[in-house]
């Protein structure tokens, strides 16, 4: 993307629920934070009775499960070529009281974000 960008050029990106979202785990929370509370290896086992796809690692389920979180998608633009220009920590509804800095891994619906690129 860094490459293709005009020089006044930036990326508008989103994503979520992300990993510490009450259902992060997608199809994997069976109940909220489920896909915290119980391992990796469990989960792959339970899905295993219902999926033949051979995946071992949340990774390798179609269309992945990145487990992405606020703090891990910052630290990776820190080592990429864009700066972060802005970044929007969409509360979930019913805990948009609880939202603040602190608790926004826990409480955050969806991330949006723009980036540009760093010359």
């Amino acid at each position: 993307m860094h490459r293709l960008l005009k020089p006044v050029g930036f990326v508008a990106a989103s994503f979520g629920p992300t990993w510490y979202h009450p259902y992060g785990g997608h199809l994997f929370s069976v109940f909220p934070w489920a896909h915290l509370i119980f391992s990796e290896d469990a989960f792959i086992r339970r899905r295993s009775h219902f999926r033949s796809d051979g995946a071992t690692r949340f990774g390798e389920v179609e269309g992945g499960l990145n487990q992405m979180t606020i703090a891990r998608f910052e630290r990776l633009v820190k080592r990429s070529h864009f700066d972060l220009e802005s970044l929007e920590a969409g509360p979930i509804r019913r805990l948009a009281q609880l939202h603040n800095r602190l608790t926004r891994e826990f409480t955050t619906a969806i991330v949006r974000v723009s980036l540009r690129a760093r010359r």
